[in-house]
């Protein structure tokens, strides 16, 4: 399985490559997985959940998720959900939050070895304008990762 390039990659953090875009109007297509992991999602608000894998040995820590780069969004929440589907799955766009994964508040939870998690962003525009977020920053057991995902939010998705 092919790994998604992140900077400064942990060796406890293992991403796939598959992506499962979720719903109708987001880019990239089932032909190309990779379809530079970005979406597209109609609407005010809207999620991004990474898939993580622990293959360190140890259980891991995700301290913190935040917006690289972005425009007319603000966070709303952070998540994370222990979902053996994250395995296969990099990144979910979604418009439900965390409630679409089962996730819960961040320090509730350890991804032991072995085990898979969605890590996760809910974002609300914060005016009438497009919003935009481009990329991620996951903080791993005091290490912090780039994830190069990319979600616009719209009035419409064309």
């Amino acid at each position: 399985m092919a790994l998604v390039p992140f900077t400064r990659l942990a060796p406890a953090l293992a991403v796939s490559a598959a992506v499962a875009l979720l719903l109708a109007g987001c880019s990239g297509s089932p032909s190309d997985p990779l379809g530079n992991l970005s979406g597209c999602l109609a609407g005010e608000s809207g999620t991004i959940a990474i898939g993580v894998s622990n293959s360190s040995g140890e259980p891991i820590v995700i301290e913190g998720v935040e917006l690289l780069e972005s425009s007319g969004v603000e966070i709303t929440d952070r998540f994370i959900a222990i979902d053996e589907d994250a395995r296969s799955t990099a990144v979910l766009f979604e418009s439900s939050g965390r409630d679409s994964v089962g996730g819960v508040d961040l320090d509730r939870t350890a991804i032991e070895p072995g085990e898979a998690a969605y890590v996760g962003v809910e974002v609300e525009r914060t005016g009438s304008a497009e919003g935009r977020v481009d990329g991620l920053l996951l903080t791993v057991d005091g290490d912090e990762q780039g994830a190069p995902v990319t979600l616009d939010l719209r009035d419409t998705c064309d």
